[in-house]
């Protein structure tokens, strides 16, 4: 190879995600990748245009002028424009964005041309795509719009639409200046209701104060100033609008917008009014398949009768509005004032992308998002075309087939595989497969490719006949995605890589079945594989590339694997592959080796070295392979090492001689460098980085044909290397190893294919599984050929049989295995039965084993439970046990940490909730309860007060010290001393209402509480806002100093309880004694403390409510066996021999004082013979038994007496008990009231606070209302500031052309006035004739040919032709000579020619610079009248800002006053009292008298109050009468200033004092308009002339539809012919059905005509105001002149 290598494009592949669009009448073009793509419709030939500097961005085409514009994708992009078909570049328009463009727009007709930028700049701009000039830009921050459109009726407006917002823009022109003037359409909500108020929370009368005070707008209630305050929307009135995804424009300048959600809208032009034509309602869907469909089908039914349709992309057409979406449906709807109808016209069955019409609308492109462009025709529903099919999704890789001379194979990540001709890139066929593909590959010795899935599958798909693509054989190899996959260029082994290691081989020949050669496995995840095939040794050479766990794989692998594969590993022998499979490592000749840097791809060639691609150096290294040190080994020689691709990772392709190694990046490009020398020989982009760069590369066996594959673009690119290599001796080695390669691979597709073929018909023949037909398999081949499968018929037989037995040992044994799987499962049954009777000995002696084990365990069960042993001693299974132990331990400490961080989380908690809700308080919340009564009172926790808030408590309270002594002063100066007697009345009457003024003014019963502070406010003294914040800090003081005062009460009742408990306890005590005494079984009730009583129990925890056994530690079980062993020895000693115990117990009964209690327990010992009779008893005995009478009798009385007294104690004791607790409850009643009146009384206070934080509230709105309006005033001062600036600029710029366009106005008069001059020369008849020729001029007129056209458009179009050119034309035909006076000298008529010429010239000039002048004028007036518009709105401002700040003024006087009135006290209307006195009592007289006294006396206060008052607004009204007409008079004089401003001096009056021959100006004023109106009515003529062949037209069609009515009048009077028969039977009986028949087609005849007329007259007046609204647009000041005549 030599430097002349050159790379020349043969042909591009792909499919778009962008629009596709008509680049002329015939010919669509789409980006791919870094190409433009042109296809002609009608022969389907394609053409391609490389972008030079990259991948292509946002693009655009013009159909009407046949030009493509473009933007690259790079920092700061150009957009590049081409004329087609030359592809010359016309145009580059530079410095219009910083990072990308993202949508590109012609406007229909002229030469504006907009391009939107994305990030940094947002901006819109406007440029002249024929001069390659900016005119104007416009910054759109924070939107991302999705679509761009001029309109085609006014190249001045455009659309830019987002799925937030609809924006209108207006191009404004005065002379070369241009602006962009912004038209925001209002959205409406997705149930067609208005989005959102203009101004929210705004009343319609805002000085009126309600009773909370204003009500101001919610953006002040939230706080906000600025220009989030114009835009911000509370969520609660936020609704979701529509998504504009699409847009189409009217003839009408009306637009149709098309929604994300299937909504259809309706933009008027004229009032930027949306209106929703169509909703879309949800199809219900099964529930079976939810799952299935990513989203509900949007479908849109307006009326009951109107059938759903999507709608996603708009185009407009004189039939209708076509719409397609998602569905893959095709609609025409057609809006009519009675409804919608919509008409299904086509189903493309995907997707459809974006729709547009050709530029006679004859043609409409439906693109689709799965890679179809079909053509459709309105006018033949029935025509539809596809014109590609090509499909879409990204390359995984692409193949030559076979030697590589005719076809190629790609396949797609979706499971495309498609085969394309290497000529002409025409696609031959397709094969869609139902799997994600991840890797693919060409057998090089046979027509297939085999293909890798994520599942683990290898397919190969037959390509014999490349027109009818079969898949032939399929099998799982794995249950992993494939991660490489490899063929030889010898075609022998097909080489699989997966990510866990494994790699499998495979015989690539068909005739050997495919068959699984073996396994082996590499350490680590394999990135990449190479093969080399050693043509005279039949050899192949791999060598894989293996990721490690500690490497980084975005850096690339470091362990490479070498083995080699030789013919004898296909006889499976034991020694080289086991019977798993498993290859074995000597046989292969399994090396490794470790590399010092990690690389991305690596390749192998058959002279032992490695090429490799190191990412972090961005280097290609040679390697040379050499003998490792150990076994099994090898190492690495950096031979030479090159530069290599800016961008990573990059990866390695050999050519099938090993002459060329190619090598392919992210950064797009491909560069092809001669192994020997490494030197760069060819360098050239195929792909962009913005798309990932190139993903795949395939070289010919000549290096001839380059196939790439990209990334993320979807482009397939097939280029040509072109060499001159005549003579040299590498040219020879390498057509020598071309020609034998061919010819051993040619060879080779022979015999394979018919195997493949043979594959084919036994996949297909599924009635005949068992035999194979080698007739009908031979009928595929050609006679030459037959010869050939003859010989080779016993091999096809022997591949049959083989196939039928594995298939079926296969799909019997393990059916859902991969191959892996099934060749373990296979070893393992193998094992099992080789080894099957030492596992039938190892079985039995396990059980009993397991016996034994069990009879010990039954015996260990019946032992004693000190002798028994554990469960798990019996477990001989040692290594399974301490498994078992470890995860038992594992969970264990997973539940324990588990456990700990929850109580670790819950002892946070509860630390935060006690120090914040305890810890801080310095009174702690309890509650007290009743004895008996159930009554129970808390107290109020508080906390203690802050330093800063007693500081601010301290300030307010010295500030308000001398606000009061300063107001005694200010009273003592002011206020006179009363007289004695007024004096004595004041004091009376101060005496009477101090009370009412302590209950009613202030507005709480503080006072009650013994809690006064006379620092507090008046409540009619609040005005100020820092007044209302002192007035909340006191009342707060006075709400804590009146919980401090409830407290001290509530713990003085706590203490009185706690005694009570100690005294009830103490009685208790002493009712259980003598309740023992009496040997009474009762129950004694002891009053106790509960837990809401004492809350610091709660934070103590009590043995009795721990369930759960204690845990106790090693050294507290030690303690207390030491405890427990001391007081055994105690007891022990206590047991001992104790003489004086047992002496006092003999002698005194155990005690040394007899106590009287113990009276009840005395007995008196019965003397021993009263056993027996009394006859039997002594004298003795007698005595003794009458003494023993009398001791028990005096024993018992005193026992009685004893027992009276007990009872009586327990009494006295129990009505104790009743009366302390019955006392306590009383007091727990008084407290319970008086915490209700101190409940009360707090919530009066709280009510004064929450009123005061509102009213602070409500002026902070006012606050921040007026800063926003300042905000607004302000800034729109410094707009209109700029706009005045503008607008200044704009008058002198007026003045200057208006200047220059007088010049070339007296310039034409004076080219006019010095004709005669000129032609001096020549006779006086002869100029006048010559000068009546001079001022003759052609009437040309618009040469249409009226032919009906589909194109709502056709207007605009015809209308900006140039007739200028017609005219000049018109113009040449009066120059010659037929037109020549005859007396005339031709040098004089050239001369005369030269000089009409000039004028006609000039005369353009003139009427191209005087609509110029019109333009800049109209501009002017736009810019005053915004100028205008902007002083209202700031005056509109002024006075909403003076009304704020009298509201406020107000608002601060109209205080809010808390009463407290006495229950019952409520005033009620008279009308309100039932005259109902059932239930009323009698009053005495003097009682009602001194009532009415009272009422009298109140009522002549009123009287004189009202009076007073009568008076003063006698005075107010005085006053605003006065006020009244000193406005009017101001009005009058403001009308006087604007009527003197207003007051001008007119054009006429200026140009009476200003020119000197003022007639002449006005006689060149009225030639102007002379001729102005001559070209209106010359404009209203051809108008007139349009219309009247539309009207021709019309009646044409009137009368072919007369004719076809004639047609069916026959054939109807034929129907009647044959109907005459029954109809003269029935006569009498549907004689009434006939008449209304009859009367029914004369209404239905009168009704059309009826309608016939309306709609004549519609388009008639349609006409009418179409021909005012043009004569107004072109002459304003006539028709305002006729207005002004009229009037």
């Amino acid at each position: 190879m030599d430097n002349t290598a050159s790379l020349s494009l043969r042909w591009v592949k792909g499919y778009t995600t962008q629009n596709v669009l008509f680049v002329s009448n015939n010919t669509i073009c789409y980006p791919c990748g870094n190409y433009l793509i042109f296809v002609d419709i009608d022969t389907q030939e394609q053409k391609v245009l490389q972008c030079e500097s990259g991948s292509i961005g946002a693009f655009t085409t013009n159909s009407t002028k046949k030009i493509v514009a473009f933007a690259e994708q790079r920092l700061k992009p150009s957009i590049y424009l081409y004329t087609f078909p030359e592809l010359t570049e016309t145009a580059v328009l530079v410095d219009g964005a910083e990072l990308d463009y993202t949508l590109l727009e012609f406007s229909y007709t002229g030469s504006y041309f907009a391009s939107f930028s994305s990030i940094p700049e947002f901006s819109l701009t406007i440029w002249n795509w024929k001069t390659s000039i900016r005119l104007c830009s416009e910054s759109i921050k924070s939107i991302q719009p999705t679509v761009l459109s001029f309109n085609p009726m006014n190249q001045l407006q455009l659309c830019l639409a987002s799925e937030e917002c609809l924006l209108l823009w207006n191009i404004e022109q005065c002379d070369d200046f241009h602006i962009l003037n912004r038209i925001n359409v209002k959205l409406p909500a997705e149930d067609g209701s208005v989005a959102a108020p203009e101004y929210v929370g705004m009343d319609p009368d805002i000085s009126a104060l309600t009773y909370y005070g204003p009500k101001m707008l919610i953006s002040a209630q939230a706080g906000l100033v600025g220009n989030m305050a114009n835009t911000f929307m509370p969520q609660e009135l936020h609704k979701p609008v529509v998504q504009p995804v699409s847009v189409c424009w009217t003839p009408n300048s009306d637009l149709y917008v098309g929604c994300k959600k299937g909504h259809l809208l309706l933009v008027d032009a004229e009032l930027h009014k949306a209106v929703v034509l169509a909703t879309p309602s949800i199809e219900e869907l099964p529930k079976d398949n939810m799952n299935d469909r990513p989203s509900p089908k949007i479908m849109m039914s307006v009326y009951p009768a109107l059938n759903p349709c999507a709608v996603n992309t708009l185009a407009f057409h004189t039939k209708g509005l076509f719409t397609a979406g998602a569905d893959g449906t095709l609609y025409c709807i057609k809006v009519k004032p009675q409804g919608v109808e919509v008409e299904e016209c086509l189903s493309a069955a995907t997707p459809i992308r974006n729709i547009t019409f050709s530029i006679d609308y004859e043609s409409l492109l439906i693109a689709t998002t799965e890679g179809s462009v079909h053509i459709y025709k309105p006018s033949q529903q029935d025509n539809v075309t596809t014109l590609l099919d090509i499909h879409s999704g990204d390359f995984v890789s692409a193949a030559l087939l076979g030697t590589g001379k005719k076809y190629c194979v790609s396949a797609r990540i979706t499971g495309v595989v498609q085969v394309w001709s290497i000529v002409d890139g025409e696609r031959i066929s397709t094969l869609s497969l139902a799997v994600k593909i991840t890797d693919m590959v060409s057998c090089s010795s046979s027509n297939y490719v085999a293909v890798g899935t994520e599942t683990g599958h290898i397919y190969c798909i037959n390509l014999v006949k490349v027109e009818n693509p079969h898949l032939i054989h399929q099998i799982q190899l794995h249950n992993m995605p494939v991660q490489c996959l490899k063929c030889d260029h010898g075609g022998q082994y097909l080489m699989v890589g997966y990510s866990d290691g494994h790699v499998v081989f495979v015989n690539a020949k068909p005739s050997k079945q495919f068959k699984v050669v073996g396994y082996t496995e590499v350490k680590g995840e394999i990135m990449g594989c190479s093969l080399a095939y050693h043509m005279s040794k039949k050899i192949v050479n791999c060598l894989t590339l293996a990721c490690q766990a500690g490497d980084e794989k975005t850096h690339g692998a470091t362990r490479l694997t070498k083995f080699d594969l030789a013919g004898e590993l296909t006889s499976a022998s034991s020694a080289s592959i086991d019977h798993r499979g498993m290859m074995s490592n000597t046989a292969i000749q399994k090396q490794q080796c470790q590399t010092e840097l990690p690389l991305t791809s690596v390749v192998l060639d058959t002279n032992q070295h490695i090429y490799g691609y190191c990412t972090l150096t961005r280097t290609i290294y040679k390697y040379k392979i050499i003998r490792g040190k150990s076994k099994g080994t090898f190492n690495l020689i950096t031979q030479t090492k090159v530069e290599g691709h800016q961008l990573g990772p990059g990866f390695l392709y050999l050519s099938a001689n090993q002459q060329c190694l190619a090598s392919i990046a992210k950064d797009g490009f491909i560069q092809l460098r001669d192994v020997n020398s490494m030197a760069l020989q060819l360098e050239a982009q195929c792909h962009s980085h913005y798309s990932g760069g190139v993903k795949s590369i395939v070289l010919s066996l000549d290096c001839q044909t380059i196939l790439t594959t990209g990334f993320h673009d979807g482009t397939l690119v097939c280029n040509t290397e072109r060499l001159d290599m005549a003579g040299s001796e590498r040219s020879k080695e390498m057509l020598d190893f071309n020609r034998s390669m061919t010819s051993m691979l040619e060879q080779s597709c022979v015999t394979e294919d018919k195997i493949l073929i043979v594959f084919e018909h036994r996949k297909d023949d599924h009635s005949s599984k068992d035999k194979l037909d080698i007739a009908s398999g031979s009928s595929f081949f050609s006679s030459g050929t037959r010869s050939i499968l003859s010989v080779s018929s016993q091999s096809i037989q022997s591949v049959s049989s083989s196939m039928r037995s594995i298939q079926k040992m296969d799909g019997y044994r393990y059916p859902e295995s991969t191959w892996l799987e099934t060749k373990m499962a296979e070893a393992i049954e193998k094992d099992n039965r080789k080894h099957s009777e030492a596992k039938a000995k190892l079985k039995q002696g396990i059980e009993k084993l397991r016996r034994t084990i069990k009879m010990m365990m039954l015996e260990n069960e019946s032992v004693p439970e000190i002798e028994q042993l554990d469960q798990h001693e019996f477990n001989l299974d040692l290594k399974e046990q301490k498994r078992l132990h470890g995860e038992g331990e594992e969970k264990v400490a997973k539940v324990r940490e588990t456990i700990e961080m929850e109580n670790l989380a819950n002892q946070y908690l509860c630390e935060v909730i006690k120090r914040e809700c305890w810890d801080k308080m310095a009174v702690k919340g309890r509650t007290l309860e009743a004895f008996f009564s159930g009554l129970a009172v808390t107290n109020y926790p508080m906390r203690e007060r802050s330093n800063d808030e007693l500081e601010l408590l301290r300030k307010i309270i010295q500030q308000r010290t001398i606000e009061l002594i300063d107001l005694k002063a200010r009273k003592d100066i002011v206020e006179t001393p009363p007289k004695k007697d007024e004096k004595e009345d004041e004091e009376a009457e101060d005496e009477d209402s101090k009370e009412e003024e302590n209950t009613a003014l202030k507005g709480s019963l503080t006072c009650q509480c013994g809690v006064v502070n006379h620092y507090l406010y008046k409540q009619l003294d609040l005005h100020t806002k820092d007044e209302k914040i002192n007035q909340i800090v006191l009342l707060q003081d006075v709400i804590y100093n009146i919980k401090t005062a409830f407290n001290k009460e509530f713990d003085a009742t706590f203490k009185q309880k706690e005694v009570e408990i100690a005294r009830v306890k103490d009685r208790t005590t002493r009712m259980k004694e003598i309740m023992h005494q009496l040997d009474m079984d009762e129950e004694v009730w002891l009053p106790m403390m509960s837990n809401k009583e004492m809350p610091e129990r709660e934070f103590e925890v009590q043995d009795s409510e721990i369930t759960a056994e204690r845990y106790l530690t090693p050294e507290q079980k030690q303690k207390l066996e030491e405890e427990y062993k001391a007081e055994q020895l105690r007891l022990l000693a206590a047991k001992a021999d104790n003489w004086r115990e047992r002496a006092l117990k003999d002698m005194m009964g155990g005690v040394l004082e007899t106590k009287k209690s113990d009276i009840l327990k005395m007995e008196i010992p019965v003397p021993s013979f009263m056993d027996k009779a009394e006859y039997e008893w002594t004298e003795e005995q007698a005595k003794q038994a009458k003494e023993y009478a009398i001791k028990e009798q005096e024993l018992n009385e005193e026992k009685d007496k004893y027992r009276k007294t007990l009872e009586s104690e327990l009494k006295k004791l129990q009505s104790s008990i009743a009366e302390s607790t019955s006392n306590f409850d009383d007091t727990m009643n008084k407290l319970f009231e008086k915490k209700v009146r101190t409940e009360m009384i707090i919530y009066q206070e709280e009510l004064k606070i929450c009123n005061l934080v509102f009213s602070l509230r409500i002026e902070e709105e006012i606050q921040i209302r007026d800063a926003q309006l300042n905000y607004l005033l302000a800034e729109q001062k410094d707009f209109m500031f700029l706009k005045s600036q503008m607008t200044q600029s704009t008058k002198v710029t007026v003045d200057r052309f208006r200047e220059t366009y007088d010049d070339l106005v007296a310039e034409d008069r004076l080219l006019d006035r010095g004709f005669r001059k000129e032609f001096s020369d020549v006779s006086a008849s002869m100029v006048d004739q010559l000068y009546k020729l001079y001022k003759r001029r052609p009437k040309v007129q618009m040469q249409r040919i009226q032919v009906a056209t589909a194109n709502p458009f056709d207007d605009q179009l015809q209308s900006v032709d140039d007739g200028y050119a017609n005219f000049l034309a018109a113009v040449e035909e009066l120059d010659s000579i037929d037109f020549k006076p005859e007396a005339l000298n031709p040098a004089i008529w050239d001369r005369f020619c030269d000089s009409r010429r000039k004028k006609i010239e000039s005369e353009h000039q003139v009427k191209l610079k005087a609509v110029t002048l019109a333009e800049m004028q109209m501009f002017l007036q736009r810019r005053m009248e915004e100028d205008d518009n902007s002083g209202q709105f700031i005056n509109n401002l002024t006075q909403e800002l003076n009304n704020l700040r009298e509201i406020k003024s107000q608002f601060q006087l109209n205080l809010m006053v808390q009463l407290v009135l006495k229950q019952g006290q409520v005033e009620v209307l008279s009308s309100d009292f039932i005259p109902d006195y059932s239930n009323s009592i009698l009053l005495h007289k003097g009682v009602v008298e001194d009532l009415n006294s009272t009422i009298q006396l109140l009522g002549e206060r009123k009287v004189a109050s009202m009076v007073e008052r009568k008076d003063f607004r006698k005075k107010i009204v005085q006053v605003e009468w006065e006020c009244q007409k000193m406005l009017m008079q101001m009005d009058d004089l403001r009308n006087k200033i604007r009527d003197i401003l207003k007051l001008r001096i007119t054009k006429q009056a200026q140009m009476y004092l200003s020119e000197a021959n003022y007639e002449n100006q006005i006689n060149a004023n009225i030639m102007g308009m002379e001729r102005s109106v001559e070209g209106q009515e010359k404009f209203h003529s051809k108008v007139v002339k349009q219309k009247q062949e539309i009207i021709k037209q019309l009646e044409k069609q009137i009368t072919q539809l007369k004719r076809e009515i004639k047609v069916i009048d026959q054939q109807l009077k034929e129907q009647h012919i044959s109907f005459s028969e029954r109809q003269n039977i029935q006569e009498m009986t549907i004689r009434s059905d006939h008449d209304a028949r009859i009367r029914f087609r004369d209404l239905m005849q009168h009704n059309k005509l009826m309608e016939l007329s309306r709609t004549q007259a519609e388009d008639i007046a349609i006409l009418r105001n179409e021909l005012e609204r043009q004569r107004m647009k072109t002459f304003p000041i006539l028709a305002e002149a006729e207005q002004y005549a009229h009037n």
